[in-house]
């Protein structure tokens, strides 16, 4: 005749110890997990932010730099018009595409001076255009005045990007060592995990052997 297989109180305890091992295991890991693509996402975020916001701008300021210093080159040449409408449109684009990148508050301050000397060295430019010609020195070393500001903010908005650049990639390599860190430790827990499993398993085995 059949007779039902009773548990035992000690059975029933190791079967909640199993099941709160494997418990315990699954949500550490799973913290583990979370905390890895944290830092993941920010070493993500540091690279792309470095191209889209240090590199990109740099690259906007070199060439912002140039045209600057070409009007610079004409204060001593008679340049046309055209030839100015030309600088002030791809000035006018880069400084477009510089304010949409990501700005700190140092650099928005620099960025905003910039914009104004620009605004003012444009008003000159067309007082020396339509002008009478008796002002034209004078006119001119005001222009000059601005130019030389206006290099200023640009040496300031570059030495932005090296600071800010370098910031992101000590950050970017913190992140990456305390991944690293922590792929180590859950390494560690699952092979202590794992032997505390192993253990339980055979203890159990012995257990039923003995009673059996």
């Amino acid at each position: 005749m059949f007779e039902p297989k009773i548990i035992s109180g000690g059975t029933k305890k190791r079967r909640f110890r199993f099941a709160l091992v494997l418990g315990t295991s699954f949500l550490l890991i799973l913290a583990a997990n979370l905390i890895d693509y944290k830092y993941l996402s920010n070493v993500r975020h540091n690279v792309n932010s470095v191209y889209n916001d240090r590199v990109v701008a740099q690259d906007y300021i070199y060439q912002l730099s140039n045209l600057f210093y070409q009007k610079q080159l004409s204060m001593g040449e008679n340049g046309s018009s055209l030839h100015r409408n030309d600088q002030n449109d791809s000035i006018d684009r880069l400084l477009f595409h510089f304010s949409k990148t990501e700005l700190t508050r140092s650099e928005a301050g620099f960025f905003f001076d910039l914009q104004k000397n620009h605004g003012e060295l444009m008003s000159l430019e067309t007082v020396l255009s339509n002008g009478p010609k008796g002002a034209t020195m004078a006119i001119q070393q005001d222009i000059r005045r601005e130019l030389q500001e206006i290099r200023k903010n640009l040496d300031d908005l570059e030495s932005v990007q090296f600071t800010e650049g370098g910031q992101m990639t000590q950050n970017s390599n913190r992140s990456l060592g305390m991944n690293a860190f922590l792929s180590k430790m859950e390494l560690a827990f699952l092979i202590v995990n794992g032997v505390v499993l192993l253990y339980m398993v055979l203890l159990g085995t012995n257990l039923m052997r003995k009673v059996n």
